[in-house]
């Protein structure tokens, strides 16, 4: 193989390994009353607080969000069973929604927690 050839060669795979490099970025969130929509610590049946986020850089394409919840304070239903459920939806390249649902009669004052966004930029 020649020089040249070799360096062009190089050139292409730094390029190309470059192009598909995954980049992560990571932010908390807190859910509470007083955040306009939140509805967690009132009423019955399924209530659903959706906050949106935005990337600080946006990605290529919509990158792989997870959500992972770190704590919370509720009230559980006459059983004791407290029910929440956080997640992400409509995600796209610059951002996504994150959601905190909880049903049946219990009551939640707050939750807080993570995500985690993993895609090409």
């Amino acid at each position: 193989m020649t020089m040249k050839l070799a360096v062009a060669l190089a050139a292409v795979l730094v390029c190309a390994g470059s192009a598909w490099a995954q980049t992560i970025e990571t932010g908390e969130f807190t859910a509470a009353p007083g955040q306009e929509g939140y509805t967690l610590h009132t009423g019955k049946g399924e209530r659903i607080f959706t906050e949106t986020v935005a990337f600080e850089k946006g990605y290529q394409s919509p990158p792989k969000v997870h959500v992972v919840l770190s704590g919370y304070e509720a009230r559980g239903d006459q059983t004791g069973t407290v029910r929440v459920r956080v997640s992400a939806s409509k995600i796209t390249k610059t951002g996504f929604s994150l959601q905190v649902k909880t049903w049946g009669d219990g009551s939640v004052s707050s939750v807080w927690g993570t995500w985690m966004a993993v895609g090409v930029r």
